[in-house]
């Protein structure tokens, strides 16, 4: 299946994990038919409400899971300390499965 985008085009990003909204960015760098996101801030202002939640639309994390790796957690440091959307010393954010599909109409939550 063809998602058909192009640059600067909203996308909503998603898993049974989470939602994310982005700007798509073409790149023929990239090998077909696959998703790349740079580790960014996380944003919270300028991002458009997703149809899937009714919010803003997440970060960077939101589609991902967290596995903690025990050992990690030796020695009483406070690696486990919580953050927005995480928890934990390291995060497995990598090579996840999402959808992606194209945002018909751009929600910015303003009403």
């Amino acid at each position: 299946m063809q998602a058909d985008l192009k640059d600067n085009d909203w996308v909503e990003v998603y898993n049974r994990n989470g939602v994310v909204t982005a700007r798509v960015v073409v790149s023929h760098r990239m090998p077909r038919g696959t998703l790349y996101m740079y580790h960014a801030q996380d944003r919270h202002i300028n991002v458009p409400g997703s149809t899937i939640t009714g919010q803003r639309g997440g970060t960077h994390n939101s589609p991902t899971r967290i596995h903690v790796k025990p050992t990690q957690c030796i020695g009483g440091y406070a690696q486990l300390s919580y953050g927005f959307n995480y928890y934990g010393p390291i995060g497995n954010q990598r090579d996840i499965y999402v959808a992606v599909r194209k945002l018909e109409e751009v929600s910015w939550l303003e009403d």
